[in-house]
């Protein structure tokens, strides 16, 4: 979708990724925040949060059961990648020029709505998708390596958690 988007539109979707040790060193600092936003929602006892996870446990958990340690990193990955391609290396590239608020806006709207799994979930995935944003929106010199190594790297996070609750539920 990226890059036939990005083919159609003239805005090719990978034109701000370059590899540079210093911006994923910036990526994998820029995923703390995220890692402890997911803690508070772990440790949450809101009716919110755990339906979130009741969801996620219930619809993944069985999956990533069956995956080894590094199909779960290549799935974050891949997660990672496509995602912060098409939400900011296309969508928001490609409004950002017409006018940057409805491009921030619009851009992360339709993040969390990738992610509405619960109404909650698709709002915290919007916040998150603001924050993944800002990592590239900010910079004189945006690279798309930043949020794609801290998105991939909470992923990896949030799917030892799903694992985990999974696993912790079926000994029950």
């Amino acid at each position: 979708m990226a890059f036939l988007g990005g083919w159609l539109l003239s805005v090719p979707p990978t034109a701000t990724l370059s590899w540079s040790l210093e911006d994923f060193a910036l990526g994998l600092l820029a995923t703390i925040p995220m890692l402890a936003i997911l803690t508070v929602c772990v440790m949450s006892r809101s009716e919110a949060m755990s339906k979130i996870r009741d969801f996620q446990r219930d619809t993944i958990g069985h999956l990533l059961d069956e995956c080894r340690w590094y199909d779960i990193v290549l799935l974050a990955a891949l997660a990672g990648v496509c995602e912060e391609v098409l939400f900011r290396g296309f969508l928001f590239l490609w409004l950002a020029p017409l006018n940057m608020v409805l491009a921030v806006l619009i851009s992360n709207l339709a993040f969390g709505a990738a992610h509405a799994a619960t109404a909650m979930y698709g709002i915290l995935a919007a916040f998150m998708g603001l924050y993944l944003t800002s990592l590239i929106a900010v910079d004189p010199t945006p690279n798309l390596l930043i949020p794609i190594t801290a998105h991939t790297i909470y992923d990896i996070a949030a799917f030892a958690v799903v694992l985990y609750d999974y696993r912790k539920q079926r000994q029950s």
